[in-house]
């Protein structure tokens, strides 16, 4: 793989649920691997690119799946459906942390490696994480808000579900940004379930509540969020009353920032989800789940990459990227470069 898509952590569009278990990558009789997302979403387009193109380099098999509704108990039928395919390893965006960690802890105890990417489930046994510091990204973007708000800033934000590990880290970040300052969220997060028709009118809902009291500011948690934000406002005709806060790249938000519906996105690097998702479970089926000695082996390329490793929790931070209207032109013309519409 070239440098540049090695590098390429920032980007990703829209992949439906498979219903059977399709390996893709070279050579039918080589391991096989599965990751399963936390939902479908054009979010993990770039997570399936870089599932392919790892795939290929390393000549195993790789497949994805995502639970459609966002439940758990669908999750953990996906995980048993992949252990019954009898796969090498698996890689998983947990829902619920708790709910799936006795599955996680049953296929670790019998040797099969698993870990965990973009939502963690860190009470379980998973071998190892990978993806975004949510609690840096939620605190990078309380940071962005303070200078959004330099007179004060009442806010409200909208997420798939707060069980998730992802959704709870990044809101308490954010929390622990603007604490002590005069920007401040005035209401508890607005669930979805990671439906895009509830996520749209929660934000219509919210507006109607708190409008009157002073609200001046929407956070998206979740990729679709910010485009439904998008919608509601322009519905309205309510931007200029609102700032926007997004996360991640929705082709929606991305537009968004360009025709200055969005004030800021922060983008993870979905790409480098798939990719070194599939890196790690490869080395850890053929260390026989020694995840020290993988870890030492992807050391070098991690650090070439500007990531942070901890060994002792075994995760890998991935890192972020904020997106203004400033530089939105350059980022989308990179993402497009690699054949990509949204991270």
């Amino acid at each position: 793989m070239s440098k540049t898509l090695r590098f390429l952590g920032r980007w990703t569009s829209v992949f439906l649920v498979l219903p059977l278990l399709c390996f893709t990558g070279c050579g039918t009789n080589g391991p096989k691997y599965m990751l399963i997302t936390n939902g479908v979403s054009p979010f993990w387009d770039a997570m399936v690119k870089g599932m392919q193109e790892e795939a290929k380099q390393l000549h195993v098999n790789a497949d994805w799946r995502g639970p459609n509704p966002s439940e758990n108990t669908v999750q953990i039928q996906m995980f048993n459906d992949a252990l019954a395919a009898h796969v090498d390893g698996i890689g998983l965006s947990a829902i619920d942390p708790n709910g799936i960690t006795p599955t996680i802890n049953k296929a670790v105890d019998s040797g099969l490696p698993v870990i965990c990417f973009d939502s963690d489930a860190p009470n379980s046994k998973r071998l190892a994480y990978l993806g975004t510091n949510n609690y840096e990204a939620g605190y990078i973007a309380g940071k962005a808000a303070l200078k959004l708000f330099p007179h004060g800033g009442k806010l409200v934000a909208f997420v798939g579900t707060m069980s998730q590990d992802n959704a709870r880290q990044r809101y308490n970040g954010f929390l622990d940004a603007i604490k002590g300052s005069n920007v401040q969220f005035i209401a508890p997060p607005y669930q979805d379930n990671q439906d895009k028709g509830m996520a749209r009118s929660n934000v219509q809902d919210a507006i109607t509540r708190y409008m009157s009291k002073g609200l001046n500011g929407l956070v998206g948690l979740y990729s679709y969020n910010g485009p439904a934000i998008i919608a509601a406002l322009q519905a309205q005709n309510l931007r200029s009353k609102f700032k926007v806060i997004c996360f991640d790249g929705d082709p929606a938000t991305l537009k968004g920032l360009q025709q200055g519906m969005v004030d800021l996105t922060v983008v993870q690097k979905p790409f480098q989800f798939g990719r070194l998702s599939i890196e790690l479970l490869n080395l850890l089926h053929q260390n026989h789940n020694n995840v020290d000695s993988a870890l030492h082996q992807m050391m070098p390329e991690l650090e070439s990459l500007g990531m942070k490793v901890d060994m002792q929790k075994h995760t890998i931070d991935t890192g972020v990227t904020v997106v203004t209207p400033e530089n939105a032109e350059s980022f989308i013309n990179d993402l497009h470069a690699h054949g990509l519409s949204s991270t």
